[in-house]
């Protein structure tokens, strides 16, 4: 395994962003720009968004990206929400992601499998 690892991000011109697998990069502020930058991108003609969250671990600065990505949704004119899967076995990532709930005001709906 890569020391440093990226995530999987596929963008759906329907609308759904789904970000997958391990964010540990050293440098998630440039890793993530893209993602953001579409997303402004598709929210100046559309107003429906969802994330799609699918990871099994990310450190501190992808957390900081993932807030910055979910603020664009804090918008009342914007119909986003958040979907969070987690392991049913891996409480700490169904943790994080209550975590990121309480910090954004966007719905989130937490899927186990």
């Amino acid at each position: 395994m890569n020391e440093f690892s990226e995530p999987t991000i596929n963008f759906d011109e329907t609308g759904i962003v789904s970000i997958s697998g391990i964010s540990m990069m050293e440098d998630a502020m440039d890793f993530y720009q893209p993602t953001k930058d579409w997303m402004d991108n598709f929210l100046n003609s559309n107003t429906s968004i969802t994330i799609d969250f699918n990871l099994n671990y990310f450190n501190s600065s992808s957390a900081k990206q993932f807030i910055q990505i979910l603020s664009k949704l804090e918008n009342d004119k914007i119909n986003g929400k958040v979907l969070w899967n987690y392991p049913n076995d891996h409480i700490i990532m169904f943790d994080r992601g209550k975590e990121l709930e309480a910090i954004v005001d966007v719905p989130f709906e937490f899927i186990g499998s």
